[in-house]
């Protein structure tokens, strides 16, 4: 789908140049595409690419997560924990349209993935998987359908993965994270259109 800076610009009441600069950050976050001489544009959902990212970040994010058990104090543990309180306290769907993704939850819940890996110290690493996190939120939004049809318990495995990190069990948390990506993956990829 082909995204217009001006037509976008008129409706959220921006300069064509504001939504320019974005879409080009965008693009930097694999959540747009810039072809030249066709512009913006939605990147097409492939199953490879869910595949990929989901390996890549499962083996990112395990070794940050192990570091960050390792190398992460109290202070650090004490915002994993309130990111997770503030995730656990906003719905994860809007009030007027169950089946509408809550926007606020999204974003806690990326703040507590973020957090989780932030105690490893390792500004590359941490923007390793801040990238492979942005290049998959659009397969996290596409999932949500899915994952209210198939009852998963989201909530659950938030819970059980800071019950880990805060008890230092560093292969359970590593193998509850992996878990928690890969369940994500086969549920779009069982539900995919054909």
């Amino acid at each position: 789908m082909r995204l217009g800076p001006a037509l976008l610009a008129k409706e959220y009441g921006a300069s064509t140049t504001v939504l320019r600069e974005a879409m080009i950050l965008l693009t930097g976050d694999r959540l747009v595409v810039s072809t030249p001489g066709s512009g913006f544009s939605i990147p097409e959902l492939e199953r490879s690419e869910l595949k990929d990212l989901t390996l890549l970040r499962c083996h990112n994010e395990s070794l940050a997560l192990q570091l960050a058990i390792e190398r992460g104090g109290l202070k650090w543990e004490t915002e994993v924990i309130s990111a997770h309180h503030i995730m656990t306290r906003i719905p994860r769907r809007t009030l007027e349209n169950p089946e509408v993704p809550n926007p606020e939850w999204f974003n806690a819940h990326r703040t507590f993935h973020s957090k989780l890996l932030s105690g490893c110290g390792i500004p590359a690493l941490i923007d390793i998987c801040e990238k492979l996190s942005s290049a998959t939120e659009i397969y996290r939004v596409y999932s949500v359908p899915m994952t209210r049809a198939a009852k998963r318990d989201v909530e659950t495995e938030h819970a059980d993965l800071l019950e880990a990190v805060l008890a230092h069990d560093t292969p359970r948390a590593v193998a509850l994270l992996k878990a928690h990506y890969e369940t994500t993956e086969a549920g779009l990829l069982a539900n995919w259109p054909a």
